[in-house]
C-alpha cells in the first residue's frame, strides 16, 4: 500500500479539534451533594495532566478546589488511554434522576475542558452554542431515591424508565445559621423546622427560650428548589414530606457580596420576599415554596447581615397603598437553611480561612445532637442522605461504561468522604428504605 494511502487512513483518527485523537465525551448530571466527592474522583481516574474548566475558573492539579467547587464545567484528559471529555452538570438530585431516566436533553458548558478562566453558566446562559451546549446524560448521581422524585413512569408527558442505583456513599445534611445567631441556641428540633418552614418565620426565642430578650428578633426560613435532593431529604427528615407548601425567602441585597477564591459571601440583605412560584423540570413550586438552585447559591446567605426592612419584614400593603411592617418592633433577624457539610465547611463555616470571621455562620445541632461522623454512623443524628449512582438498564458501553463503573468504585472505597460525606460500609451501623424514613440497625 503507498504510504500517501496509510497517511490518508491513519487521519481518519484525527477527528477531533487541532488534530487530536477522536475524544470520547461523557456527560453526567448530578446533586450538589454529590459534587466534591464525583469531582474528587475523576481528577483521581484521569492520568496527571488533566484540565478542567468551569463557571468558578480554570483547574489543574494544582488547585483542584476549582473544579470541585464548581457545579458546571468540563474536564479534558485521558482515562485508561482513552482521551475523553467530561461534561458535568450538578444541577440537582432530581434533575440528575430526571436526565438519565428520561434521556432528556440537558445544558452542558461549551468548553472542552481546555481554556482559560470561567464560563458562563449554562442553566442560565442564552445563546446556544456560546453559552451552552445541549446533549443527554450519560449517567448520574442523586441524594434521592427516584421512588422519592416524580419520574417514575409516565409524567408531565415523558416516560421515565427504571434505573441502576448504585449506593456510593452517604452525605450529612445540617442545619446553618447566619452571623450573629447566638450559640445558646444552636439547635433545632423537628418540631420546630417544622414551625419555622411552614410559617416561614418564628421568634428566636423559641430557640433560646429567653422570651424577655429574644421575641423581637425574628429568624428566617431559606431552601432549595425542586431539584434539590437536599430539599427533598430535609422536609422528609422532619416529617413535611415532598410535596407540603413551605414558606422561604428570596432576599435582595443592598450591599453587595464579596467573591474570592469562587466563594460568594457578606453582603447585606435590605429587604426579601417570599420566593416567587416557578416550575423547575416540570414540577411548579406556588408562591414561598421555591428556593436557590445550589447549595453555594444558598451557603452564600448564611453569612449575609439582614437590614433592618428585611427583619421587620417590609412589604407594600395594597389596600392602604403604604408600606407596612410584618414585624414592627424587631431589633435582628438571622436565616436558617440547610446543606451539606461540602458546602457548609467551606462557605458558612470559613473552613478553608476565605470567609472572614464575621461573616461566618453558626453550625445547629438538630434535635440536641451535633452533626458528626460518630452520630451519622451509629444513628444518633438522623439527617442524612445516600449518594447513589444512576445508569441506565441498558445502553451505556464500552468507554462509558467502564468509566462510570470506575468512578463509581473510586468514590465508594476511596473519595466518598470528600466534602464531608462517609462510607457506607461497615462502620456505617444503620440504613434507611426511603428518603427520610425511619433510621433502623443494619
Amino acid at each position: 500500500m503507498k504510504t500517501t494511502n496509510l497517511l490518508a487512513i491513519a487521519a481518519l483518527g484525527l477527528l477531533s479539534s487541532g488534530g487530536a485523537i477522536a475524544q470520547t465525551v461523557i456527560r453526567i448530571v448530578a446533586s450538589n451533594g454529590d459534587r466534591t466527592a464525583t469531582q474528587t474522583a475523576i481528577s483521581n481516574l484521569l492520568a496527571p495532566g488533566w484540565t478542567f474548566q468551569g463557571i468558578n475558573g480554570s483547574a489543574t492539579s494544582s488547585n483542584l478546589n476549582v473544579a470541585t467547587g464548581a457545579n458546571f464545567g468540563a474536564w479534558s484528559g485521558t482515562y485508561s488511554g482513552n482521551a475523553v471529555v467530561i461534561k458535568v452538570s450538578y444541577s440537582g438530585a432530581l434533575a440528575g434522576i430526571a436526565a438519565v431516566a428520561g434521556n432528556t436533553n440537558q445544558r452542558f458548558v461549551v468548553s472542552n475542558g481546555t481554556g482559560s478562566g470561567s464560563v458562563p453558566n449554562p442553566l442560565t446562559g442564552t445563546t446556544l452554542g456560546v453559552d451552552y451546549e445541549v446533549g443527554k446524560a450519560d449517567f448520574g448521581f442523586s441524594t434521592n431515591f427516584q421512588a422519592t422524585s416524580p419520574f417514575n413512569g409516565l409524567y408531565e408527558g415523558v416516560t421515565y424508565s427504571p434505573l441502576v442505583q448504585e449506593t456510593v456513599g452517604v452525605s450529612p445534611l445540617g442545619f446553618y445559621a447566619s452571623p450573629g445567631f447566638p450559640t445558646d441556641g444552636a439547635n433545632i428540633t423537628t418540631q420546630l423546622a417544622q414551625l419555622l418552614y411552614t410559617n416561614g418565620s418564628v421568634p428566636l426565642a423559641l430557640f433560646t427560650g429567653d422570651f424577655a430578650n429574644d421575641s423581637n428578633k425574628i429568624v428566617y426560613a431559606i431552601g432549595r428548589n425542586t431539584d434539590a435532593g437536599q430539599r427533598f431529604g430535609a422536609y422528609t427528615e422532619v416529617g413535611l414530606g415532598t410535596t407540603t407548601a413551605v414558606r422561604v425567602w428570596q432576599p435582595t441585597f443592598s450591599t453587595a457580596q464579596t467573591t474570592t477564591s469562587g466563594i460568594t459571601y457578606g453582603g447585606v440583605v435590605g429587604s426579601h420576599a417570599l420566593w416567587p412560584a416557578e416550575t423547575v423540570n416540570g414540577i411548579f413550586s406556588p408562591l414561598g415554596s421555591g428556593g436557590y438552585n445550589s447549595g453555594a447559591n444558598l451557603a452564600s446567605v448564611l453569612t449575609t447581615t439582614l437590614g433592618a426592612d428585611a427583619y421587620k419584614g417590609k412589604y407594600y400593603d395594597e389596600d392602604t397603598e403604604t408600606f407596612q411592617f410584618v414585624y414592627p418592633n424587631a431589633t435582628a433577624g438571622y436565616y436558617i437553611g440547610y446543606l451539606t457539610p461540602g458546602d457548609a465547611n467551606p462557605r458558612v463555616l470559613g473552613t478553608t480561612g476565605v470567609v472572614p470571621l464575621a461573616n461566618r455562620g453558626v453550625e445547629l445541632k438538630y434535635n440536641g445532637v451535633a452533626l458528626t461522623d460518630a452520630n451519622v454512623r451509629n444513628g444518633r443524628y438522623t439527617a442524612w442522605l445516600y449518594n447513589r449512582i444512576l445508569k441506565p438498564q441498558s445502553g451505556l458501553t464500552g468507554v462509558k461504561l467502564a468509566f462510570a463503573n470506575a468512578l463509581r468504585d473510586r468514590i465508594k472505597n476511596f473519595d466518598a468522604p470528600s466534602g464531608g460525606g462517609l462510607f457506607d460500609d461497615a462502620t456505617f451501623k444503620v440504613r434507611r428504605t426511603t428518603d427520610g424514613g425511619l433510621v433502623v440497625p443494619k
